[in-house]
């Protein structure tokens, strides 16, 4: 090789970031789009979940820097002894005077009540655990309700090591029937919303005509496996990681950093199930709510089904259904097969054949007759449109 060549200087870094959720993934996948415009990282990534044992290997390791989610003692005195340039994407916060990155809990709990609000929901609760951003989360939710001077019902469970998951189920579940109904709750992430969910489900509670549910991170394998599917806010995990990224080359090439601690506003919301509903305190219009939800898209749908389940005449019940959900039994289903429609052509690849038979059409030609008449386009160009977007 001529001796005129200079190889570009390549940094090492280490990723202490868990590969076992969402959150941290995604984070990744922000300092992976860094590092491909910049193209000078060599990076240590291992298989991390809560919990595990900590990197002892950093000890030797010849680096140049570290990201990780310093989440208790042991992890933060091992970064310490290194001594190497690191940024932090935890909450705990265990490390002071270095960059941190986290997410903005105050802007999250303001989108979850947002959205409990839209909906009609008088009451609320918070599910939280015992994690800095649970508890600014709950603080931030709270204080905004009591605002309105309106109480919060919340819970909290401690995750450790020794969480014995089936007494925490039971203790959620003594929480979940002493709450008044209909009820719209904010869980501090999507898996406390799935607990929320099963316990709801256990208990015969209605979902979300009774309780309603939205999560944080938007793991779609949590997420979506739900049953009802979750509503979960989405964190910002490609800027959070972005960030790291651009603050740990800046802490490495030894410039001056204005701002150690960035909080990162989420991006919205993925809307699913679990708050699809009004939040309706007649027994009978909710319960005839729920059908309607559960039913549309079998094929069999029938209104007198539905008038099976209320006692009062059918023109009673339309009367006071249009009165409260804003729409006649019939309009609803149709809103709600609709709606059915939209998600499978924009989240799967399913033809539409296959798709009239999921939802209940026999034939795809009324299918698309009455998607057009309802939304003006007709299936193919909505699919087509979404994806152009995307």
């Amino acid at each position: 090789m001529p001796k005129d060549i200079i190889r570009k200087k390549r940094y090492k870094v280490a990723l202490l970031l868990e590969t076992s959720n969402a959150y941290s993934r995604g984070i990744i996948k922000g300092i992976y789009g860094y590092i491909k415009e910049h193209d000078d990282w060599d990076v240590y990534l291992g298989e991390y979940g809560r919990g595990e044992p900590n990197p002892e290997w950093l000890l030797s390791w010849k680096g140049d820097g570290i990201i990780a989610r310093i989440e208790n003692k042991t992890t933060a005195d091992l970064i310490q002894q290194c001594n190497l340039p690191t940024v932090d994407t935890s909450s705990a916060n265990l490390i002071p005077n270095i960059p941190w990155v986290e997410t903005d809990d105050e802007k999250i709990a303001q989108v979850a009540l947002k959205h409990l609000e839209s909906c009609g929901f008088k009451h609320f609760g918070f599910l939280g655990a015992n994690f800095n951003w649970s508890k600014w989360r709950s603080n931030h939710f709270t204080d905004l309700l009591r605002e309105n001077g309106i109480f919060c019902h919340d819970h909290h469970i401690s995750i450790d090591l020794k969480l014995n998951l089936v007494a925490e189920q039971k203790k959620i579940d003594s929480w979940l029937s002493s709450l008044p109904k209909p009820i719209g709750i904010f869980a501090a992430y999507d898996q406390l919303g799935r607990l929320i969910i099963d316990s709801s489900h256990r208990q015969g509670f209605m979902v979300p005509e009774d309780i309603a549910v939205i999560g944080v991170d938007n793991d779609p394998l949590v997420c979506e496996l739900c049953s009802p599917p979750l509503t979960s806010i989405i964190p910002d995990t490609h800027n959070t990681g972005y960030l790291a990224a651009t603050l740990l080359e800046q802490l490495i090439k030894k410039k001056k950093i204005e701002t150690f601690s960035h909080r990162i506003p989420p991006l919205g919301i993925k809307k699913r199930r679990s708050t699809e509903a009004l939040a309706i305190e007649d027994p009978y219009i909710s319960k005839a709510l729920h059908y309607i939800y559960e039913h549309a898209n079998s094929g069999t749908f029938n209104i007198n089904d539905v008038l099976n389940l209320v006692p009062m005449t059918r023109r009673v019940f339309e009367k006071k259904f249009v009165e409260i959900v804003g729409r006649t039994p019939y309009k609803e289903m149709q809103r709600v097969r609709v709606n059915r429609l939209k998600e499978l052509l924009t989240e799967t690849e399913l033809g539409l054949l296959d798709i009239a038979e999921k939802t209940g059409f026999e034939h795809v030609s009324y299918m698309s007759y009455l998607f057009k008449r309802e939304t003006g386009i007709s299936p193919i160009a909505y699919r087509e449109g979404k994806l152009i977007r995307i």
